[in-house]
């Protein structure tokens, strides 16, 4: 049988803990770097514009395996694939030190990016899996809190860093904490899927892949959650040109203009664990949408009537920040069990879609900005998205009460 979560200490404290820590480390080597990406640039003789690749190739890379990873580990199991999925983001870490250019450093940037694969399709599902909806949703509001540290507390730490060491050294501190994650994991993941005996067929992938696309609620779960992620994550890739290369932004000022940002998320997780009973009633959810409007809109209007003032940008995307942050756990698991496929299939068809929808997003404002459109065509791009994504939510929660 299948070793769940409830299984002992292990399943339920040092699992998740482990869990976090590898999150945790993912997320820095995106949020300790980007005080300093133009610096790195310019170490190896780059265009600045090419800074927000950093990002997009990492995004890029947590696609890359989407496809493989999900119906692996409902085939072979949960804990293999993930551990592999640690190790390599450890060596990915270390290789980044003996990159000679920016080019390298880019390809181990893709590589690093992969840890989205595994901790997304095969770490959050075992989670999902192990605890009722509404435990299970809590829990995950947990991790995404402690996670969320990462871009509070990383662009300071890379900033007074680069004050002393090198920038690759913040990637040997990155791999450090890689392998602990893994040491955690390989001690206490537990296994909450039966190995099965028959080989994994091609044939079988694909029906299962084309099965989760074809349904209605996936569809419409996955189009809201890669819409909601569009006006943050392509505020995490160029914010670093717009407040430090033009807006002339110290590497410590520009880290604490990101305090806010991530600490409203980490504020919405704490107000839905704390206060919210249930946070699947579909009530709560639309109550939510009149904050991420305020963001909007504030993002928008400032940017409209105070261009010269970046304070617009950072407090909009804030408050913006906090409603998406309520509901996040909530509609990952509206979407992951709308069907009754593999989970690791469906989790895997979702991270794709999130995945290249942020790769192109952020792209796209890379475009934008230095078109020479400035912050309003940008923050346009993330307003249309996020009203975008109200829209589909409100038709996720209609067809979600069909189910039922």
């Amino acid at each position: 049988m299948p070793r769940t979560l409830k299984a002992g200490f292990a399943g339920t404290l040092i699992f998740p803990l482990a869990l976090v820590l590898y999150d945790f480390a993912a997320y820095l080597t995106t949020d300790m770097i980007q005080p300093g990406i133009v610096q790195v640039v310019h170490d190896f003789n780059g265009d600045v514009s090419l800074a927000p690749l950093s990002v997009s190739l990492y995004m890029a890379g947590g696609m890359a395996l989407q496809w493989a990873l999900g119906p692996l580990s409902d085939r072979i199991g949960r804990r293999p694939v993930l551990l592999t999925g640690a190790l390599i983001f450890t060596l990915a870490c270390i290789a980044t030190l003996f990159a000679t250019s920016f080019e390298l450093f880019l390809a181990a940037r893709f590589i690093q990016g992969t840890s989205i694969c595994f901790i997304s399709t095969v770490g959050y599902v075992t989670v999902q899996e192990a605890f009722e909806p509404t435990k299970a949703i809590k829990l995950m509001s947990l991790i995404t809190s402690a996670v969320l540290l990462a871009p509070v507390i990383g662009p300071l730490g890379g900033a007074a860093l680069m004050h002393f060491v090198h920038w690759k050294v913040i990637f040997a501190v990155i791999a450090a904490l890689g392998f602990l994650a893994w040491l955690g994991l390989a001690l206490a993941m537990p296994e909450t899927v039966k190995k099965q005996d028959q080989p994994i067929r091609a044939s079988a992938v694909l029906r299962d892949f084309r099965a989760v696309f074809r349904n209605s609620v996936f569809q419409t779960g996955a189009a809201t959650l890669a819409l909601y992620y569009i006006p943050l994550m392509t505020w995490v890739a160029v914010s670093p040109v717009i407040l430090i290369d033009a807006g002339g932004m110290t590497t410590a000022e520009f880290a604490w203009a990101q305090v806010p940002v991530f600490g409203a998320l980490i504020a919405a997780n704490i107000v839905m664990m704390r206060f919210v009973k249930d946070p699947t009633d579909p009530r709560y959810v639309r109550r939510s949408v009149p904050v991420q409007l305020c963001g909007l809109i504030m993002l928008i209007a400032g940017n409209l009537f105070y261009p010269h003032l970046w304070l617009w940008s950072v407090a909009g995307t804030s408050v913006y920040s906090f409603g998406i942050g309520l509901i996040f756990s909530t509609l990952f698991r509206f979407t992951l069990f709308s069907n009754d496929l593999p989970k690791g299939t469906v989790s895997a068809s979702l991270n794709i879609v999130i995945l290249s929808t942020m790769a192109v997003s952020i792209e796209v404002a890379r475009w934008l900005w230095f078109s020479g459109g400035g912050r309003l065509p940008f923050h346009l791009l993330g307003a249309a998205a996020g009203i975008a994504a109200i829209f589909c939510l409100l038709r996720l929660l209609r067809q979600v009460a069909r189910q039922e």
